[in-house]
């Protein structure tokens, strides 16, 4: 189970309500994801509650560039360019109508939107955008997602802001997209935002805070918002419950109607409690993969890597190991919906990896040229047999019984596997530093599937601080495809080059791909209608922040039922 997004450049899944968050491929901070919500009526006033905080309390911290920003702040307070759907990819302008790249994409033109003002009466203009991006150059810890290593400048010209790179950087443009911009009238003189409280926040978003308490944050319409008329909450409150259980006894008795929580008894203390309205939709988001260690002469070759994938019986680990929560991944590792991605040799179709398979295993190893002892473990001509550690953090529950199941599916297929457990520190350290045979881990975040692969795949991060190729891969074939999507907006030329990085996925195994990570997000129909769902995957949907400005497209979906 997990959680996912892309606002400070990539982002890491774990795999179980769990998110990493990275400023341009470089690992932050693990951050459990416990958050949610829920929504009544009152008499006329349509109250949404929403639970994002689980124990302990809030501190009054509203500033967007804040690590610790509370509930409601992102996106619903304050707003960004453009919103880039985590699920699709799709925009939706926001503050801009619009952008533009020059032909050498070295320059990005947004057309800022006219009409629109600050929850105080001044005017928003472009203004307020440029000295948004100046300010984070000002205070770099506020630049979470790097952009000042590229940008050379970002100014205001009438009605547009013009930004400049140093190097072509069309990757850029979600993270910029997804920037939230402040008034320069309140936020010139107050020093490093990151530090700023921020008491009374001044936005442009559907809501204004009503009131600060440690144990709810509670925030109502604001009146003059550029779409009030799409704005249905007239108040929003995020309380502070004690635990996940305690969530789910407020979501199943319709005292709250939304959240993002995990917890094994979604189904019989949540979803059967009323069937009809009580909802939980897993979505998926990025692959967790079993990553080989490729300075490891065995796990160099190919069809050591394929027979390992082959014998994974991924339907159990999916069953047994997530609950049934996590579907077995591709082996292309693109997700549900992202079919677009795909060589046209799959018809439009994406592949499954199939049954465990331990016959065909060890034909494939067999075919290689290895032979299996009185031991049952195979060996090469030298006698190296195929016994593999697999690091796990010891505290990653649902990953540790993922590993039992494969270390049973290799046993049967001739391959040694050993549970290394370790603390999520060492676990962290042992990945950077590839003192690993074999890992299991999440993989990154982000609008297109290019958001993924590249810091997994890019040669150039297989060393130095923050490396994030943990396995090491090396091939020239897939830095230039790297290399194309990244040198170009050009939508087709881009989806050309990740056809060609996926096929490589499947093929080559750089990473052998395991299950899909999800995000939770649980809600009730009892008091609002229009959520996201697959069918309309409008946004990811979850209370707490996910990719930038998602809450707020749920809160312009939902209408009282």
């Amino acid at each position: 189970m997990t959680s996912a997004s892309f606002p400070p450049r990539s982002r890491w899944v774990k795999g179980k309500a769990t998110l990493l968050a990275l400023s341009f491929l470089v690992v932050l901070s693990l951050v459990l994801a416990a958050c949610g919500g829920s929504s009544q009526g009152k008499g006329s006033t349509h109250v949404l509650t929403a639970i994002c905080s689980v124990g302990g309390s809030y501190t009054q911290n509203m500033s967007p560039f804040s690590p610790n920003v509370n509930c409601g702040v992102d996106g619903l307070v304050y707003e960004n360019l453009a919103y880039v759907n985590g699920v699709t990819g799709q925009e939706t302008p926001m503050l801009s109508t619009g952008h533009q790249f020059s032909s050498d994409n070295k320059t990005l033109t947004f057309t800022i939107r006219d009409g629109i003002k600050w929850s105080d009466g001044q005017a928003f203009s472009a203004n307020d955008v440029a000295f948004t991006f100046n300010m984070l150059k000002q205070y770099p810890d506020a630049d979470s997602g790097g952009l000042w290593q590229q940008l050379s400048s970002v100014t205001a010209q009438g009605a547009s802001v013009v930004m400049t790179f140093t190097n072509p950087a069309p990757t850029l443009l979600p993270f910029i997209e997804q920037t939230y911009i402040v008034p320069e009238h309140l936020w010139s003189s107050v020093g490093d935002p990151t530090k700023y409280v921020n008491p009374n926040p001044v936005g442009t978003g559907p809501m204004k805070l009503k009131s600060f308490d440690a144990q709810v944050i509670k925030y109502v319409k604001n009146p003059g918002y550029w779409q009030a008329d799409k704005v249905k909450v007239d108040e929003l409150d995020y309380p502070v419950v004690n635990s996940n259980d305690t969530a789910l006894l407020k979501m199943a008795s319709h005292q709250a109607d939304w959240t993002g929580i995990f917890s094994a008894a979604l189904q019989t203390a949540f979803v059967s409690k009323d069937s009809a309205h009580n909802h939980v939709y897993m979505v998926p988001v990025v692959p967790v993969q079993i990553v080989p260690n490729l300075k490891n002469p065995l796990l160099a070759q190919l069809p050591v890597r394929q027979a390992i994938s082959a014998a994974l019986d991924r339907t159990q680990m999916s069953t047994s190991g997530e609950a049934g929560l996590e579907q077995p991944a591709s082996p292309t590792a693109l997700m549900p919906g992202q079919e677009k991605y795909l060589d046209a040799s799959y018809n439009g179709k994406l592949p499954d990896f199939g049954a465990a398979n331990a016959a065909q295993a060890g034909t494939i190893l067999e075919g290689a040229g290895f032979k299996k002892g009185s031991d049952g473990i195979y060996a090469d001509a030298q006698g190296h047999k195929l016994n593999f550690k697999v690091t796990v953090p010891g505290d990653f529950s649902d990953y540790v019984q993922d590993l039992q199941i494969a270390q049973q599916n290799l046993q049967a297929a001739g391959i040694g596997l050993t549970l290394n457990k370790v603390s999520d520190d060492d676990w962290r350290a042992d990945r950077s530093s590839h003192n690993f045979d074999l890992i299991m881990t999440g993989g990154f975040f982000g609008p297109t599937p290019y958001y993924y692969l590249e810091p997994l795949l890019n040669s150039s991060h297989i060393s130095g601080a923050g490396a994030t190729n943990w396995a090491g891969w090396n091939d020239p074939q897939t830095d230039q495809l790297l290399k194309q999507y990244a040198s170009t907006s050009d939508t087709a030329t881009q989806i050309q080059a990740i056809q060609g990085l996926t096929t490589i996925m499947a093929t080559k195994l750089p990473v052998i791909p395991v299950l899909d990570a999800i995000q939770f997000f649980e809600y009730s129909t009892a008091n609002w209608t229009g959520w996201p769902t697959p069918e309309n995957p409008y946004a990811i949907g979850s209370a707490y922040q996910l990719a930038a400005g998602d809450n707020e497209q749920v809160i312009l979906h939902l209408t009282p039922a």
